[in-house]
């Protein structure tokens, strides 16, 4: 059918009989002609979260030689229904409630997986009954008897009972489930929409940021979708709720070092102390010499005309203590602290803009506006010179629009 087949168990270590299980499935797989690897670890100690984790991390990087692929897995109708009452009860939205993706992707080394779960849609019982049918015995995990697990708890003490009132629950909740994941992906779809449109947001660390304003416009439901994909790292319920609610000077802590803060009109995601990215645009240093003045004054903001004599000698950089500008039009000069306040440039993105300078004398802050030195005349040796880096505050659309592209 224009496919291998392969299987894969994972021997956890935690259970006395788990090796018996692994010799099991070699057997059956053997009887049947399947390559079959069994991933032996040790997991003593370990919660059932990370034994899963380590689980997937066996298989996914066992069939690293194996270039992309689908791993299909077991789980059944109660399993999904057992999930969404676990993340109903800990206070989950429609991401959570959706329970288990039919197919989701998974990124690894050498490519890509796709989790398929052919059987989320059946019951064990009709599972079971179809091994008999075809004369094939299995093995039950001994441990799933035990309700110390919320999950066996679930599994094994609440919905037994809500299926004596309720028989259909377990496809209930897995209707249920398809109902919020179709929800869940609609709110993602329009949050994505939200943030790659007018200029809603720039999303390259580490400058990334919401505009405020149109951010409080959003219904609740919405503005906790794109919050959470604005995040540059994953949010829990308090936290996703804090940057809903923030207001204009406000900070809230965020994982791994994170911090949002609000100014009125942004609302900033800052990276921890001393934390790098070489693959963001911080100052693409792309500055372009027009030579022949042609009368052009440019915008100020990615375009300048400046005289000759002026601009030789002038560096681009970034923002330096002593650094000042006499504006355009003004008698006297000030800090750039001073400017960037006057130009309502968010404190964040300041260290960020590209300034043009000779010395400690800034001849034009790009993005943001040009120095009385820069004032030009008709008949002057003038340069025009334009930048096509990327600027604090850009969306990838805007930046490239500036390219041509």
């Amino acid at each position: 059918m224009g496919f291998s087949l392969s299987a894969a168990h994972v021997d956890h270590g935690l259970r006395a009989e788990s090796g018996q299980d692994a010799a099991f499935v070699e057997a059956l797989c053997a009887s049947w002609a399947v390559p079959c690897r069994v991933f032996r670890l040790n997991l003593a100690g370990t919660s059932e979260d990370e034994a899963r984790q380590a689980r997937y991390d066996a298989i996914l990087n066992g069939f690293s030689d194996a270039g992309d692929f689908f791993l299909a897995l077991a789980h059944h109708q109660r399993d999904q229904a057992e999930t969404v009452l676990l993340h109903l009860f800990r206070g989950s939205g429609s991401d959570g409630a959706a329970g288990m993706a039919e197919r989701s992707m998974r990124a690894r080394p050498g490519g890509a997986v796709v989790l398929w779960r052919p059987m989320l849609s059946l019951s064990p019982e009709l599972i079971r009954q179809a091994l008999r049918e075809k004369g094939v015995s299995w093995r039950e995990d001994a441990s799933n008897a035990r309700d110390d697990y919320l999950r066996n708890y679930l599994r094994l003490r609440v919905l037994p009972t809500v299926r004596d009132r309720m028989p259909q629950a377990d496809e209930a909740l897995g209707r249920a489930a398809e109902i919020f994941a179709d929800e869940a992906d609609y709110f993602r779809r329009e949050a994505e929409r939200f943030l790659t449109r007018d200029q809603n947001a720039c999303l390259y660390d580490p400058f990334r940021s919401v505009r405020y304003p149109p951010l409080c416009g959003l219904h609740p439901a919405l503005r906790r979708h794109v919050v959470r994909q604005a995040s540059p790292v994953p949010l829990n319920w308090e936290q996703t709720e804090a940057l809903c609610r923030i207001r204009p000077g406000e900070t809230v802590n965020l994982p791994s070092g994170w911090r949002a803060q609000c100014t009125q009109d942004q609302l900033h995601f800052l990276p921890p102390e001393g934390m790098t990215f070489p693959d963001a645009p911080l100052m693409d240093h792309t500055l372009y010499a027009h030579y022949g003045w042609t009368g052009d004054h440019g915008d100020g903001i990615r375009g300048q005309a400046m005289p000759r004599e002026v601009y030789e000698g002038c560096v681009l950089r970034a923002w330096q203590t002593g650094d000042r500008i006499r504006p355009l039009g003004a008698n006297g000069s000030k800090s750039m602290q001073d400017y960037f306040t006057d130009k309502k440039i968010p404190r964040p993105f300041r260290p960020y803009v590209p300034l043009l300078c000779k010395g400690s004398r800034v001849i034009w802050a790009v993005g943001v506006g040009p120095a009385e030195e820069a004032r030009v005349s008709p008949g002057d040796d003038a340069v025009l010179l334009q930048y096509e880096g990327f600027l604090p505050g850009d969306t990838p659309g805007r930046a490239n629009a500036t390219k041509g592209e």
